[in-house]
């Protein structure tokens, strides 16, 4: 995109080409595409033909700025439609006052905009909509949404059927499907700025009238609302047209020039927008009719704020705190300053802080499963944390971060104060999920959860064959109440998360438990390895070559499904997703443990991960702070300098860190002591070791 010319057609526009039309740009981008696309076709070069048709439909990602293709252009579009309709409407309903009439001010700001369109556009598509049919035409339901797009869907698979058997009729297709595709973006960009001219003229009336401070009063009372609700119909629509969640960031982020950090090392990170389509609309009215440019800071304050607070919050896997830095109405440029599982209680910024942990609630369960590393029982352990033990685990936690905190068991709703846990965790600022087996879980439960604040919850699902998983998890009719406690968290809208544990019987079905999972709703796939701990030392466990196949292979398989995949406990999966070109920006590391992630057993005593029984300190004892920065296990863990073997000497060592785990638990001392017991215990064995079941060999070893 950097390499269009903005000021070859700067003068022929009304508005400023770079703030508002990026996607004329883009248009015109892809257009020369088809063309090269097209001559391809003519030279029996399907080959390339098929990577310009991905790259104008489905987006690529350059050096500098990512195009979203039609696709991802025209779900930004229709979701900004809603967005700018519904900060107009939320308003007036907020002040309770009718819509002042700005008709004549509208009409011509938005037919200078219609112009610029008819003269960026005029070598791509005519302008389908005029000024009357923007302004009247009824606006698209999320059914009529998706329905739009699986029309359009379905034909971009007839024109790849073609491409795929190299067949002629794939150039006059593919034209056609361009032309139907441009049609849509356009009128969608077309109401949209409609939409921001009026709601910008409305608000502007009533600071005439109300006042400002009126009005900024009224925007900060319905922005976090204003925020969800038009992000949760952005997202509604996103996954179910066949798109994963993780890509509604680009799509949302589609008409604007951003540079964008996150580093690591400091858990933070800057979003800077250099363009705004809302602002240089805002800007074209000030500037040519007078309209107050006070008002425009506002919308960037408020509900552009909100805006992006509640779709990071949808796309970001951990918790994380937003403040705005600089407002592009006012610096020119727009800043968001962005710092993951942020706790105003942390008395100072540490690089190694949970991210993510795990609380076991309870041992006590109403399964039997085969490979438990808990060796949950029929009885909670006599001496679990209390609910005000809980409470005060929860406040520590807040003294050094604010993570996602999974409540686990066992089975974490068989706790009678679960409710209570869930609330308390919620209302301080934590990110509450829950791991359980969806035995419990029907439509009446998951209403209760998300009313208590939770937000993610994971069910266990071994096979997509019923009996077969009923077998591994020791009850008869297990597969089908995980299935219906799956479908049930939907309804709720909470985010649900399969975890499948990979073994001989269910190594050929991973593709058929991916599929299943889409079926009912699912959005993310952890592949769990087993780890020979608890019962699981039971259970024999596939080649660490068929470890490595298996990663491979579901990677390779990510583009035919809608789910977030990852493997846990094979921290070998970033090596492996690096040489295969993945993007990795939603993973943090392989292995967490002790860096960003560890557990609390029932009794409150703290080790690595679930599978490293290590106990390195109790809350009733010591303060978690101190616990998570003192202990030398954990010290250790964060030092990669530290660990032995070939993951010592191994490149990647960074990125993966070896499953410290399965290097523990995999010596026949540590198997011999513990046997099926998995309580946390005194270090028994090296951790820092090589993990025995990674194939890799480091380049310099």
């Amino acid at each position: 995109m950097e390499s269009v010319s903005f000021k070859s057609v700067d003068k022929l526009t009304n508005f400023d080409v770079r703030q508002c039309h990026k996607w004329a740009q883009l248009l015109v981008s892809r257009k020369q595409k088809l063309s090269d696309a097209q001559v391809a076709i003519a030279k029996q070069d399907f080959d390339s033909a098929k990577k310009l048709f991905n790259q104008i439909f489905n987006g690529f990602m350059g050096d500098k700025q990512a195009d979203p293709g039609m696709a991802g252009s025209l779900l930004y579009h229709m979701a900004m439609v809603s967005k700018m309709e519904s900060e107009t409407q939320v308003l007036l309903d907020e002040l309770n006052v009718k819509m002042p009439n700005v008709s004549a001010q509208l009409n011509k700001i938005y037919c200078d905009f219609e112009s610029d369109a008819k003269e960026l556009t005029q070598a791509v598509a005519p302008l389908p909509i005029g000024l009357k049919e923007a302004a009247t035409s009824p606006r698209l339901s999320g059914e009529e949404k998706i329905a739009l797009f699986n029309k359009l869907n379905k034909g971009n698979k007839k024109v790849k059927a073609f491409l795929d058997s190299k067949d002629p009729k794939a150039g006059p297709s593919f034209e056609k499907m361009f032309d139907e595709w441009a049609e849509q973006v356009i009128r969608m960009r077309l109401i949209q700025e409609y939409e921001t001219i009026k709601g910008l003229l409305v608000t502007a009336e009533l600071a005439k009238t109300l006042g400002l401070p009126t009005l900024e009063a009224a925007m900060a009372k319905v922005q976090d609302k204003f925020g969800q609700e038009t992000v949760s119909i952005a997202l509604d629509v996103t996954l179910k047209v066949g798109m994963p969640r993780g890509k509604l960031q680009s799509v949302m982020l589609s008409d604007h020039f951003i540079n964008m950090t996150m580093s690591n090392d400091t858990l933070d990170g800057n979003m800077e927008f250099l363009n705004c389509p809302i602002y240089g609309s805002h800007k074209y009215a000030a500037e040519k009719y007078g309209v107050d440019s006070k008002v425009s800071g506002l919308f960037c304050t408020h509900f552009c704020f909100a805006h992006a607070k509640a779709m990071l919050d949808t796309v970001l896997p951990f918790p994380f705190t937003l403040w705005q830095p600089k407002l592009i109405a006012t610096h020119g440029n727009c800043e968001y300053y962005l710092k993951l599982a942020y706790s105003p209680e942390a008395s100072k910024a540490e690089r190694f802080v949970p991210l993510v942990m795990s609380w076991n609630v309870t041992r006590e369960c109403n399964m039997k499963c085969s490979h438990c590393y808990i060796n949950a029982t029929e009885k909670k352990l006599a001496n679990e944390l209390t609910t005000e033990e809980g409470k005060n685990l929860m406040d520590q936690i807040r003294k050094v971060s604010s993570p996602l905190l999974i409540l686990s068991g066992g089975e974490p709703l068989l706790r009678q104060d679960i409710y209570e846990l869930i609330e308390y965790g919620s209302s301080i600022g934590l990110k509450m999920g829950l791991g359980s087996n969806g035995s419990l879980i029907d439509d009446a439960v998951a209403a209760k959860l998300k009313g208590a604040g939770i937000t993610t919850v994971s069910i266990s699902l071994d096979s997509h064959i019923p009996a077969q998983h009923d077998e591994f998890r020791g009850v008869v009719g297990a597969w089908e109440k995980a299935v219906n406690a799956c479908k049930a968290l939907r309804k709720n809208n909470i985010l649900v998360q399969v975890n499948t544990t990979l073994t001989h019987e269910n190594y050929d079905q991973i593709d058929d438990i991916m599929s299943l999972a889409e079926e009912i709703g699912v959005e993310n796939f952890h592949l769990f390895f087993l780890v020979p701990t608890g019962r699981g030392i039971k259970l024999t466990d596939i080649s660490p070559q068929k470890y490595e196949d298996m990663i491979t292979n579901t990677f390779a398989k990510v583009s035919k499904h809608k789910l977030n995949v990852r493997p846990s406990c094979a921290p070998q999966f970033m090596r492996i997703a690096k040489g295969m070109g993945l993007d990795m920006r939603q993973w943090v590391r392989g292995c967490m443990a002790g860096l960003y992630y560890c557990r609390i057993y029932p009794n409150g005593d703290v080790t690595p991960c679930p599978y490293l029984p290590v106990k390195l300190g109790n809350i009733r004892e010591k303060s978690f702070k101190e616990i998570w920065f003192n202990s030398p296990v954990f010290k250790a863990l964060r030092d990669p300098n530290s660990l032995k073997g070939k993951c010592g000497a191994c490149e990647y060592k960074i990125l993966c860190g070896g499953c410290r785990a399965r290097a523990y638990g995999l010596s026949s001392d540590f198997i011999d002591y513990c046997g099926d017991l998995h309580e946390p215990s005194e270090l028994k064995n090296d951790y820092l070791t090589e993990d025995p079941w990674c194939v890799y060999q480091p380049k310099t070893y």
